[in-house]
Formats: C-alpha cells, sequence, structure tokens
C-alpha cells in the first residue's frame, strides 16, 4: 500500500490532529473526477452537436464522443465505489487502533 503524506500543517498548532492523504486515495479521486468530468463534457458536446449538425452524427469523431459518456459513466460509477470502500476501510481500521 502506498505511504501517506502528512498534512502542511503543524500539529502543534492545530486544533485537530494533521489529516493523512493517501496515495490511492487521490490517484482514485482524480481518476473519478476526470473521467466524470470528461463524460460531462462529451455529453454537453453531444447536445450541441445534434443541435447544429445534426447530419454530422456518422462522422468522426462523433461516434467516439458519443461512446465516451456510454462507458464512462459507469466506470466513474465504479471507481467511486471502490474509492468510497477504501476510504472506508482505512477509517474503520483507524479507528480501531485508536480505541
Amino acid at each position: 500500500m502506498a505511504k501517506p503524506t502528512r498534512s502542511t500543517g503543524t500539529p502543534r498548532y492545530a486544533a485537530e490532529s494533521s489529516v493523512t492523504f493517501n496515495r490511492t486515495e487521490r490517484v482514485l479521486a482524480f481518476m473519478v473526477g476526470g473521467i466524470i468530468g470528461l463524460g460531462l463534457l462529451c455529453f454537453i458536446a453531444t447536445i450541441v452537436m445534434w443541435l447544429v449538425a445534426p447530419d454530422a452524427r456518422a462522422s468522426m469523431p462523433w461516434p467516439v464522443v458519443l461512446a465516451i459518456p456510454l462507458y464512462g459513466f459507469p466506470i466513474g460509477m465504479l471507481l467511486l465505489f471502490v474509492l468510497l470502500g477504501v476510504v472506508w476501510t482505512r477509517r474503520a481500521r483507524e479507528n480501531r487502533t485508536s480505541h
């Protein structure tokens, strides 16, 4: 598992203990954001294409642009569930060790 990195705040003066950020969680979060963001952009581009040039559906690159939301949104949701599982597992371990 990836080594956690400490936050930049000093724990001596902070009201709460410093939070650890796991590299795996950060990568998963950026992957979820990137895939869902790209899917939304392609979805908006598809709507604009249908309004402006409805005959261009069969020409390239529109089949690819149409396919990205179809595959991107389910993959993004699966990665979101994986991220939630990783975070919940880490927090459960931290709670077990703190008591």
